[in-house]
């Protein structure tokens, strides 16, 4: 296969994984009654575990796809973004089974209304909470440390515009900046401060997966 149909496909896997997280969300899961409302959307629940994990599988791809290619400009920086792509998309898998294993508890609690236990209600906080921070904090660490490797390897070999790569390692601190916040509870998750942080990672996402799929690396990149 040929270097420019690989950032192609690149490019279009890093939109395939931007739609995957939009239908990953699971308002069941994030409302406060969660206990009792995601077993009556399990389909739902379901459906953004599906559309996580395919996310992930983006996630790999896209690195796997420009691993080859970027290792001739840094050896060092295409090995730590691959790396730091390993890491994310192992969370995301974990987060995608977190997510499902409230589902479980959520139906078990339903079939036992009647309980008096708070064995169910204990159990599904921590692991929602567990998933926040795999999804929100961690993942977004370990993936936008990766990202801005990768971007600094971009910016320098001037692979992409250099804006385009200024651009991503500034969303990139960004995101980093609101998963912080998180960690240390100083905002929460779905919240307009979090939002606003991530909106640049966002936006830097579709046009720079636009931008592989229709112009990919700048042409010097056939020289090597």
């Amino acid at each position: 296969m040929e270097s420019g149909k690989e950032i192609r496909i690149a490019g279009v896997l890093i939109l395939t994984g931007m739609c995957a997280g939009i239908f990953s969300v699971a308002p069941a899961i994030d409302s406060r009654d969660y206990i009792t409302i995601a077993s009556k959307n399990s389909n739902q629940v379901i459906f953004a575990a599906v559309f996580q994990f395919v996310m992930c599988l983006t996630y790999m791809g896209t690195a796997i796809l420009l691993y080859p290619i970027i290792k001739k400009f840094s050896q060092s920086l295409s090995i730590g973004f691959l790396s730091f792509r390993i890491v994310a998309a192992t969370l995301s898998i974990i987060g995608t089974v977190l997510l499902l294993s409230i589902l479980a508890v959520s139906q078990e609690h339903l079939q036992n209304p009647l309980r008096t236990s708070s064995a169910p209600e204990l159990l599904g906080n921590v692991l929602k909470t567990s998933r926040d921070y795999i999804n929100h904090v961690f993942m977004v660490l370990v993936l936008c440390t990766g990202n801005y490797l990768c971007y600094s390897l971009l910016y320098s070999a001037k692979l992409i515009p250099q804006w385009l790569s200024v651009w991503g390692m500034t969303s990139a601190f960004l995101s980093v900046s609101a998963s912080i916040l998180v960690l240390f509870r100083q905002v929460d998750i779905i919240t307009y401060e979090y939002l606003a942080l991530n909106v640049p990672t966002a936006i830097h996402e579709l046009v720079f997966g636009l931008w592989l799929t229709v112009k990919g690396f700048n042409k010097r990149i056939n020289k090597l």
